[in-house]
């Protein structure tokens, strides 16, 4: 019986395993139909955040995994980086040729309620169910109320010639661990998609 037993917890933790090490999927892709092939020579990464320290983790995460690339705070000062004319300087003068941009778009709360249920407390004999006629005992269980966060990134790639985007990938998560750990996802999956699409 013990040795059953442990066989069940190895199968599953098993599944366990399996199931928490599947990769992150993006939610919904785009792709501009009438671009099929792209030549890249320099990728600006960049992510929109006024958190100096996540925008770092976020490029460099992105940089690692994409050729030819490089961080957007590399390049743009601090100062500077709301300044369109001085980015496109900026751009032109290190041969970028297009972007890759990660955005916040939507953090939501949701509530959501759990109704109680009510059922017989016991079952009783026949005969005594017979003498209850209209007088059964119930109980109750509470209402409860959870709050569930939505929160929704995008990654998007651009051509710098034309500021058009090319590709888009939006990743949408109910209750993530932390930002970091949602863009960290993001990065990766992204990076895979553009990567199997060939776009860079």
């Amino acid at each position: 019986m013990y040795q059953f037993v442990i066989r069940i917890l190895l199968v599953v933790l098993s599944v366990v395993t399996v199931t928490g090490a599947a990769d992150t999927k993006l939610s919904t892709t785009w792709r501009d139909p009438s671009v099929t092939t792209t030549n890249f020579s320099k990728i600006v990464i960049a992510f929109i955040t006024s958190d100096a320290d996540l925008r770092r983790r976020v490029e460099d995460g992105l940089v690692r995994r994409t050729q030819r690339s490089v961080a957007a705070y590399t390049l743009v000062p601090e100062s500077e980086k709301q300044d369109p004319e001085a980015l496109k300087a900026h751009l032109a003068k290190n041969g970028v040729d297009a972007a890759i941009v990660v955005r916040l778009v939507d953090f939501e709360k949701e509530m959501v309620i759990s109704t109680g249920e009510s059922w017989n407390v016991a079952l009783p004999t026949f005969w005594d169910m017979w003498g209850t006629w209209g007088n059964v005992m119930t109980i109750s269980t509470a209402t409860y109320a959870r709050e569930h966060k939505i929160v929704t990134v995008d990654i998007i790639l651009y051509s710098v010639a034309t500021g058009k985007p090319i590709w888009a990938g939006r990743l949408k998560e109910t209750n993530p661990k932390s930002l970091r750990v949602l863009l960290d996802d993001l990065v990766k999956a992204g990076s895979a998609e553009l990567r199997k699409q060939k776009l860079i």
